[in-house]
């Protein structure tokens, strides 16, 4: 039962990697800005890696039923007890429509971020071993992509300009 539950919860976090590189090279494509464009591409080119973390642990859990260990991640400790803050709902609704502006695509990033934030903290707070090595390092990740989005679409509605 574990690893079913374990199984669903990876492919859940695929999905919302697969969502978010999508997200970022279209944001990418529609953003003139080179400061933006290079920002979206790098978040679109983490995305891709994730995936493949992600991959490899499913075919672990698939082969062996068991969680591999990533020897290559070093993990940053970060405080799994706080959540992100997040932007409501009727923000994102509000802010965007048929012309979403490049504040827009951001607003909307950190909300994507969020989810997979809160995915991998609650996934974190609940493994040990190597599940917990991954999963944290993932939380880490999406908390330093929240954050580079925030210091972006905060520097563009205070001056215009990108971070």
């Amino acid at each position: 039962m574990e690893s079913i539950n374990a199984l669903h919860v990876l492919s859940q976090a695929l999905r919302l990697e697969t969502e978010g590189l999508a997200f970022y090279m279209q944001a990418a494509a529609e953003t003139v800005d080179p400061k933006g464009k290079e920002l979206f591409l790098s978040l679109a080119d983490d995305e891709r890696q994730h995936q493949e973390m992600i991959r490899r642990q499913l075919h672990a859990l698939e082969g062996n039923g068991e969680y591999v260990l990533l020897p290559d991640l070093a993990v940053t400790p970060i405080d799994l007890d706080k959540p992100l803050f997040p932007p409501s709902t009727e923000e994102v609704v509000k802010r965007t429509g048929d012309n979403p502006t490049e504040q827009d695509a951001l607003f909307v990033a950190m909300e994507n971020e969020i989810k997979s934030y809160d995915l991998y903290r609650a996934e974190a707070l609940k493994t040990s071993g190597p599940a917990q090595q991954m999963y944290q390092w993932l939380a880490g990740a999406e908390l330093t992509h929240f954050n580079l989005l925030m210091s972006n679409w905060e520097a563009l509605n205070a001056n215009g300009t990108w971070v």
